[in-house]
């Protein structure tokens, strides 16, 4: 888990917390997942994790489940997963697409910030 610091600090800004929640609905909605799981997410990485991970579990035997549909949608590579799953292979699998949606979701969410914040100084 790298830069671990980084993202429960980022998770603690209640308005980049925010945007990520509303991200990663937009996210699993788009994907044909539910997102009702976001309304109780608090800002704690691990406890995000666990829930992703936990909803990716539960829609596994769910004959629309497809998770790579929904990396595509949050921009994970085929590529980038194959690296993290082997890089973190005690971990197991769900756990490790979790932490990589929440990274990715968070940096799109940064971004978006960043540059909305440049726009208007």
């Amino acid at each position: 888990m790298q830069k671990l610091p980084d993202i429960k600090n980022q998770l603690s800004s209640k308005d980049l917390f925010e945007a990520f929640k509303k991200q990663l609905v937009r996210d699993f909605e788009q994907s044909n997942f539910s997102a009702d799981f976001v309304e109780t997410l608090e800002p704690d990485f691990a406890s995000i994790q666990g829930k992703i991970a936990f909803q990716l579990q539960r829609n596994e035997k769910n004959a629309d489940f497809n998770v790579m549909h929904l990396l595509y949608r949050i921009d994970i590579s085929e590529a980038q997963l194959k690296r993290y799953l082997v890089a973190n292979k005690n971990d197991h699998y769900f756990n490790v697409i979790a932490e990589l949606i929440i990274k990715r979701v968070l940096q799109k969410v940064v971004i978006k910030q960043f540059y909305k914040n440049n726009e208007n100084p």
